[in-house]
């Protein structure tokens, strides 16, 4: 839940006509889960796509189903386990991002709470001295307008730098590389093998069975397309107010 405002600073930022920024520290909170959940998503989705490329051992053997294996395990570190890294390494910068945004509206609150003090005990006082203490209420009132303008613009700043350009684009950059490269390589790997690579000893296939996990290599690769179609649509708009 956001951070909330005191009753009383609610009020006097009310009567001397100031907005609270609209940064909520939880919009940057459920992005990073959703950032967590799409990295477990493909996690999963790699641990059936390598359970079924080891499969194909029970219907293939030789020299080019080792290539595969090989293949698959460089596959594997040049994108899948980047992508994943990068995913939880985004979302814990997510959450630091909310813990600074949180730090940064609490300072602020706590002057605030001082100003708003002030701002009563100086209303009073300019009724009982016949406006004598006005020029306080009006310098208390320029203090707060600067003091909410400064968050606005260091939140805005923050989260322009530390969430959106740092963590976010080079995000959906990675994630794009990595599911175009997983959709190609490994489908191609999965149906093709290595046509250049001889039989050899010991060369052994069931063609029915290799087709059928062929198709289930395929059918892995469409559901890390889904994941990513379904993490982008998240994050499409995003908004952090």
């Amino acid at each position: 839940m956001a951070i909330e405002l005191p009753d009383e600073v609610v009020t006097f930022l009310s009567f001397i006509g100031i907005n609270w920024p609209t940064v909520n520290e939880d919009k940057v909170r459920e992005f990073a889960s959703h950032v967590r959940e799409f990295a477990e998503n493909v996690e999963e989705s790699h641990r059936d796509s390598t359970a079924t490329i080891h499969g194909l051992g029970e219907a293939y053997e030789g020299a080019s189903y080792e290539a595969l294996l090989a293949k698959w395990a460089a596959l594997s570190d040049s994108h899948l386990n980047d992508l994943v890294q990068a995913c939880h390494m985004v979302a814990t910068a997510l959450d630091v991002a909310a813990d600074v945004i949180v730090a940064m509206k609490v300072e602020t609150i706590a002057e605030l709470v001082v100003l708003a003090a002030a701002f009563i005990a100086d209303q009073a006082a300019a009724v009982a001295t016949f406006g004598i203490a006005e020029a306080a209420v009006i310098l208390i009132e320029e203090t707060a307008k600067r003091l909410i303008n400064f968050l606005e613009q260091q939140l805005e700043q923050y989260i322009i730098a530390q969430v959106l350009e740092a963590a976010i684009e080079p995000l959906i950059d990675t994630v794009a590389g990595a599911v175009s490269g997983l959709v190609f390589e490994a489908t191609a790997s999965a149906l093709g093998v290595d046509s250049g690579t001889a039989a050899g000893a010991g060369f052994r296939i069931d063609p029915d069975a290799l087709e059928a996990h062929a198709r289930t290599m395929h059918d892995h690769a469409e559901t890390v397309v889904g994941h990513a179609q379904n993490f982008q649509s998240k994050i499409a708009g995003v908004s952090f107010e």
